[in-house]
């Protein structure tokens, strides 16, 4: 394609989103309840189409670079999409620790937008709110509160459960391991003693 061709095209309609991909290990032990990892998403619908397709937001914008190298993809795309990721990473920032209220499906968008607005970034800081600050919240500031904390609660049982089922699996493998070792012994002492009884007949 052409590089007047591709001016002429008109770029796909890009917006960014963090998502969740998965459950943070590490930060999930120390939590003792799931915690999501969560990763800025590119969601993509390309001019005349209603479908969206959603890519991992910073491997996508190097495809694309990589492409506009080879004259495969509009530069000038390229650098639109790279400022207005930019521009989204800047104005929304994640904490480093806990649960996002970003990602977290419970609210709705005004109410995200005021509890960040009052330094509450995440499941962990609404649920931790006392109740001489509900009011600084709002009227559903108590509702919310107990949203989270109900969720934190649920993780927590899910958290215990997990490490159950570890636990299970680790003792039915060690169950496992002892059955084999003592099958292997058992067969071990009917070798030994079938060479015995042999060694005894040749000897009469």
């Amino acid at each position: 394609m052409s590089t007047v061709q591709m001016r002429q095209e008109a770029p796909p309609f890009v917006r960014f989103e963090y998502m969740e991909c998965g459950t943070d290990a590490e930060a999930s032990a120390k939590a003792g309840r799931p915690i999501p990892i969560v990763r800025p998403y590119a969601l993509i619908m390309q001019h005349g189409s209603k479908d969206v397709v959603e890519k991992n937001a910073e491997e996508w914008l190097e495809q694309i670079a990589v492409k506009a190298a080879d004259g495969r993809y509009n530069p000038e795309w390229v650098a639109r999409f790279r400022l207005q990721y930019e521009a989204f990473t800047k104005g929304n920032e994640l904490p480093r620790e806990g649960t996002p209220v970003r990602t977290w499906p419970a609210p709705n968008r005004e109410q995200v937008i005021r509890l960040i607005a009052l330094g509450i970034t995440t499941v962990e800081d609404l649920a931790s709110v006392p109740d001489s600050g509900l009011g600084n919240i709002g009227l559903d500031g108590r509702h919310l509160r107990d949203l989270a904390r109900n969720y934190i609660e649920a993780g927590q049982g899910a958290g215990v459960m997990a490490k159950k089922l570890a636990d299970q699996e680790l003792l039915i493998r060690e169950q496992a391991e002892q059955i084999r070792r003592m099958q292997a012994s058992i067969e071990a002492l009917e070798e030994a003693r079938g060479g015995k009884t042999l060694h005894a007949k040749k000897a009469a």
